[in-house]
């Protein structure tokens, strides 16, 4: 047998293995001789799709290197041991977040779950008998509870036990004292839970980062709210609670014994803000018609009560001793301010009410201790962590850490150890620990890498002379002259732009392409006072565009910009504000991207999830009063679609529970139905966020190689 003229062996065999010999010998030559090739085409791999997403309208692309793309840990504080000097992390493991212990300062986390989906928080059992953690499927935020028998079964260990039912939604959880169990909230579902396959790309289906939140924590970070009162009185529980058709239950397990639980008390409006006060009571807050109450709820099931209803009545024997839980609201002033809640008696006392700043976060010390609160507060956007003793003025602690945002802040049960997790320009989220024994404040976990990226305030004045501010991050002096422009746009409404660490897409625009960076604080953000706060709800709505219509107004302004190159992105709300920009604002961009946003207040109001519903027609407007809906529709970014001419992006999660699939597709068909480009990212295991790492792998490549090609003049289309 010949081949071009030279004989080969008639052993198939040899035959084979002379192929692999020129295969290597090819192989070795082109492999030396690609350095020389590195910037041709010939070379690059192309972006590779997440296994179970889908990227219409998207072209083949090249992959990219971002300048670092192994992500940094991330660790997340969940919980202190009841006894031992180590914590509960929660770390990606694989594709996803899991749950991980840290023995001590500098070790390596050792995990103890594992999985595609991932883990949202965990708690010990009070004696350290076993850890509880909640877990979604695909990101349709529907949290289960599990058990993890001893917290040290770990990879092949003992896997963990569920304790909730399938296709109810646990919100917050807590232990009560003396092993009497565990009380959690559960909201109904209207839709289906994820089924274990993922599902197929199917424009007809419409499925549903915040995560289930121990008790206390979630408490801490919910949203001021007035509690109800009528003539001065409080509310009659009867008028907030009922038992059919439920939306929110309120239920007692003991983990021991899933099978077996009691409910403690029922309603058709929101179950909130979960305690546990130190002597056992079970409290909580119930929203309904606009009306809300801390309410006590006893363990027999035998209904719901006013905290403090017993001792005005004189109902049992002797004096009640106080029984104190300490809370945040803006019942005084701008700012969230601490509340002491005696609610063995139901008094309230307001504390620090002056001190001008939002009190974001708080731990209580273990019951029977002698431990300092320890309070976070909001300071033009920076944490600002202070240890309070009644009576005496708060002392600012760990000063020496890098501008940051503290969260998860939490005492030991048992040690003087005040645990918590920074994220700043330093380092993505660091894990902290403070001694009161020798008032230092060390490190649990290493810093970033690279150089830090700072941002500064720009301010300006919007329309009506309000004056806004947002963060700005100016690209490294070797990029000269009038530079792109990329608005950040933040979800919420009642959400921060706030100091943080840059990587990933947003270091590459920056490093890379050489763009501005600019973060607004729009009109309804947090951390500006309750007028501000307030000032885009309802009608009010537009208000917040034209906030960035005056930032576009500035950037023409500037020689350091280039007005013709701005790309304008958003999440969630702020992916509402994307669209609604690119409606407005078309001929003064050159692309915009939506993530998870809101195409149609209207069907965004009847589709998402009933447990949120309530909360976001105080937010957004009632879209069955026929005068709202009218104006809902007015303003909806969809109403205006054919006035989208400029390149548009849109990442939508399949199982969205906030915002529903249905929004992306709708918007993507109308701004498509008119001419204008459109890619359009999903993924059928993710909700409101991408956080499967082979996911956001691909959607980060595919948002840098849209800007790149929308601020470089690059057909979007091959």
């Amino acid at each position: 047998m010949t081949v071009d003229g030279k004989k080969m062996s008639s052993d198939p065999k040899m035959n084979a293995m002379n192929r692999r010999g020129w295969l290597r010998l090819a192989g070795g030559t082109l492999a030396a001789l690609q350095p020389l090739f590195a910037s041709a085409e010939l070379w690059a791999a192309p972006a590779r799709l997440g296994a179970n997403m889908s990227a219409e309208g998207v072209p083949r692309f090249e992959y990219h290197s971002l300048g670092g793309e192994r992500e940094l840990p991330t660790l997340r504080f969940a919980g202190w041991h009841p006894v031992k000097p180590e914590m509960l992390v929660l770390t990606r493991r694989g594709p996803s977040q899991q749950l991980h212990r840290l023995a001590g300062p500098g070790l390596a986390p050792e995990p103890l779950t594992e999985g595609r989906d991932g883990v949202g928080s965990a708690m010990w059992e009070p004696t350290g008998a076993y850890v509880v953690f909640t877990r979604d499927q695909g990101g349709n935020e529907a949290w289960r509870l599990y058990r993890l028998d001893g917290g040290s079964g770990g990879i092949g260990g003992t896997a963990p036990v569920v304790l909730t039912p399938e296709g109810e939604r646990v919100s917050e959880y807590a232990f009560l004292p003396k092993g009497q169990g565990l009380v959690y909230l559960q909201e109904r579902l209207d839709r289906r839970p994820r089924p274990e396959t993922p599902v197929e790309d199917d424009d007809e289906r419409e499925e549903t980062a915040l995560a289930t939140q121990p008790a206390q924590q979630a408490a801490s970070e919910a949203e001021p709210a007035a509690e109800g009162k009528e003539g001065g009185k409080d509310v009659d529980p009867s008028k907030l609670l009922s038992k059919s058709p439920a939306l929110a239950n309120l239920w007692w397990v003991d983990p021991s014994k899933p099978e077996e639980r009691r409910l403690l008390g029922a309603t058709t409006g929101r179950l909130t803000s979960l305690r546990v006060s130190p002597a056992g009571r079970v409290l909580a807050m119930v929203t309904r018609d606009g009306r809300s109450q801390t309410l006590e709820f006893p363990l027999d099931g035998s209904g719901a009560r006013v905290p403090g209803a017993a001792a005005r009545l004189g109902i049992g024997s002797g004096a009640h001793a106080e029984d104190i839980i300490w809370r945040r609201n803006a019942a005084v002033g701008e700012f969230r301010h601490l509340v002491r809640n005696d609610v063995a008696h139901g008094r309230n006392r307001n504390e620090l009410t002056d001190v001008g700043a939002d009190l974001e976060d708080l731990a209580e010390g273990p019951v029977g201790g002698d431990r300092p609160l320890a309070l976070v507060y909001n300071v033009a956007g920076v944490s600002s962590l202070r240890l309070y003793r009644p009576g005496t003025a708060p002392v600012e602690i760990a000063q020496d850490l890098a501008p940051g945002v503290i969260r998860g802040v939490s005492w030991h049960p048992t040690l003087p150890l005040l645990g918590f997790e920074q994220t700043s320009a330093e380092s993505p989220s660091r894990l902290f620990v403070h001694s009161l024994e020798d008032k230092a404040t060390r490190p649990w976990s290493a810093a970033g890498e690279g150089t830090p990226l700072r941002s500064s305030v720009l301010r300006w004045k919007s329309f009506d002379g309000l004056e806004i501010t947002g963060l700005h991050i100016a690209p490294p002096a070797r990029f000269t002259g009038p530079r792109p422009v990329y608005i950040s746009l933040h979800g919420g409404p009642s959400s921060q732009a706030r100091p943080g660490y840059v990587a990933g897409v947003t270091r590459a625009l920056v490093e890379q392409l050489g763009m501005h960076i600019v973060m607004p604080n729009v009109r309804g953000s947090d951390g500006f006072g309750k007028t501000f706060l307030k000032l885009d709800n309802g009608r009010l709505r537009e208000n917040a565009v034209k906030d960035v219509s005056a930032l576009l107004d500035l950037i023409a302004s500037r020689s350091d910009m280039d007005a013709s190159r701005v790309v304008v992105a958003g999440g969630s709300y702020g992916g509402y504000l994307s669209l609604a920009v690119a409606t407005h604002e078309s001929p003064r961009l050159a692309g915009s991207i939506c993530r998870v946003g809101i195409a149609n207040f209207v069907s965004f109001l009847e589709n998402t999830e009933s447990y949120r519903r309530d909360n976001r027609r105080a937010e957004y407007g009632d879209e069955r009063d026929p005068a709202m809906r009218e104006f809902l529709t007015s303003i909806s970014p969809l109403t205006h679609a054919d006035a989208v001419k400029k390149p548009l992006m849109v990442v939508h999660g399949r199982n969205d529970p906030r915002v529903p699939f249905g929004e992306a597709q709708a918007m993507v068909a109308a701004v498509r139905a008119q001419g204008t480009p459109v890619w359009f990212v999903s993924a059928s295991d993710e909700g409101h966020s991408f956080t499967k790492a082979d996911n956001r792998a691909y959607l980060n490549q595919a948002s840098f190689e849209f800007v790149r090609r929308v601020i470089g003049g690059i057909k979007l289309d091959r």
